[in-house]
């Protein structure tokens, strides 16, 4: 019966450190990508999101146009 707890501790143990490893190398990937995204868009001098937020704020704030 013993055996039984430590095989199923260790089996935990050895599941918990190797989906850490995951998290941690997902981590690494989504800092990776946000960099890369930040360095795109200074590159575009954010124009790309500049565009859509103005498109994002006409469709919520119609202005009027003159005459």
């Amino acid at each position: 019966m013993s055996d039984f707890i430590w095989e199923t501790f260790d089996g935990l143990f050895k599941t918990v450190h190797r989906q850490t490893k995951q998290v941690e190398q997902l981590e690494q990937r989504v800092t990776e990508l946000e960099r890369r995204l930040s360095e795109r868009d200074s590159e575009h001098n954010g124009s790309a999101v500049t565009n859509i937020k103005r498109a994002t704020n006409e469709a919520a704030f119609p202005t009027e146009r003159a005459a």
